[in-house]
């Protein structure tokens, strides 16, 4: 099959939209399943979308004019996505139902519900405020030589380091009841956990609004733009969200978690196609092709393999965790696999692509290979997902993730079609 090269139509830009919500909202389900907490969660959510935003930039007239179609949003997307799971905020999701615990479930006291849905914002602006800077990066307004570089992470910096200095100076802003000194008592665990959570927030907070003030600074709209819309379209999602977390004391034992997670990746996937609308239609040049050196980093396979790595390690983890086996002596065997599958990409990228290994030539990853890495991502949601007993809360969650990932297959070859034409061989 060969794209055609035909302009985009704004139902075009919806299907893509639509497909990065629906299958956000299946990545951000699999984040938080066992195997793939914290980082390695939002790596497989990150490097999700990214294949999936870098596919789309190759469709139809004027892919190489897209400024955020460069390889270098493989690396963005699942890094930005990723560093935001370093933070917890697990703790607070009691705060939504008015409970407030020192040491869970004990010595429970009511908390006003906005405390939670403010933390709760605060985490997703963080998540997706530092993916979208790490897209923005990836397209500049204007070329930033090593000063400019150097004064981007100075703002980062400062501001991570401005904004832990800030909760620690006035933690009453932030913790509820912090003046009775509850906060200090080891004993009061659940306090301990709060503070030390914030404290881990802060920073990422602190260095996405660093990184945006330089973008201000600049003067670079497009980037401002970009780091916003994704900030914001993680941001509500995880506060609305929360809603979901009330119902889990209802009678209907189905995973309310699960639903809280899902529409955060629903919502943050459909930020991420407003942002693809919004600032990745063709501009009216080509984008400058990545330099010889980015090209030796990308064929290196590194931008590519670890993401797969983690994957794979947290789909054997999981399985492992839910089937209660040792998982210790056999990480090997799922390196070793890796290498398989690493090899096997190689040889089909040197045999039916090996005019893109010039020297002179832009750098990009085949179809066939977006596809099989997306096909990774499913089944090892799919592993750690499939329980050893079925209950209700498993069978909804089965049910939709089929419909998320069929119709998402719909949709993508309605995309595909439009782009299409057969080509003799």
């Amino acid at each position: 099959m060969k794209h055609s090269m035909r302009s985009w139509t704004s139902s075009e830009y919806l299907l893509v939209a639509m497909t990065m919500g629906l299958m956000g909202a299946f990545f951000w389900a699999i984040r938080g399943t066992g195997g793939y907490g914290g980082e390695m969660g939002g790596a497989l959510a990150g490097f999700g979308w990214a294949l999936l935003w870098y596919a789309y930039s190759r469709l139809g007239e004027g892919a190489e004019r897209r400024p955020y179609g460069t390889p270098w949003i493989l690396l963005a997307l699942t890094a930005g996505i990723a560093y935001g799971g370093f933070t917890g905020y697990g703790v607070y999701i009691a705060w939504l139902r008015g409970r407030f615990y020192a040491d869970y479930p004990n010595l429970l006291r009511d908390v006003p519900a906005w405390t939670g849905y403010a933390m709760l914002f605060v985490c997703g602006l963080h998540w997706g405020g530092n993916a979208g800077c790490f897209m923005a990066w990836c397209a500049p307004s204007k070329r930033l030589r090593a000063r400019d570089w150097l004064l981007r992470i100075a703002f980062g910096i400062g501001g991570a380091i401005a904004a832990a200095q800030f909760v620690r100076a006035c933690p009453h802003l932030f913790l509820p009841f912090y003046h009775e000194g509850i906060y200090d008592i080891p004993e009061y665990k659940t306090c301990v956990r709060a503070r030390d959570s914030l404290h881990t927030i802060a920073p990422h907070v602190g260095l996405f609004l660093g990184f945006l003030a330089y973008e201000m600074f600049r003067g670079d709209r497009r980037a401002v733009g970009m780091i916003l819309t994704v900030a914001l379209g993680f941001a509500i999602p995880f506060t609305v969200g929360g809603y979901w977390q009330t119902f889990n004391d209802s009678a209907l034992k189905i995973g309310w978690w699960k639903n809280w997670e899902m529409t955060i990746g629903l919502g943050g996937g459909l930020s991420l196609g407003l942002a693809f609308w919004l600032f990745n239609k063709p501009s009216d040049v080509a984008r400058a092709p990545i330099a010889a050196w980015s090209r030796a980093f990308f064929r290196s396979g590194f931008p590519l393999g670890l993401p797969s790595m983690v994957v794979v390690l947290g789909a054997y983890d999981g399985w492992c965790k839910l089937h209660e086996i040792e998982a210790g002596p056999f990480r090997f065997l799922v390196i070793l696999a890796m290498g398989c599958i690493a090899m096997a990409l190689a040889w089909i990228w040197r045999t039916r692509y090996h005019d893109a290994l010039q020297d002179d030539a832009e750098y990009q990853v085949p179809f066939l290979a977006i596809g099989a890495f997306l096909a990774m991502i499913v089944v090892a949601g799919w592993v750690v997902s499939i329980p050893t007993e079925w209950r209700l809360a498993n069978i909804v969650l089965a049910a939709l993730y089929t419909l998320y990932i069929g119709v998402s297959l719909v949709l993508t070859a309605l995309l595909w079609r439009a782009f299409s034409e057969q080509s003799a061989r």
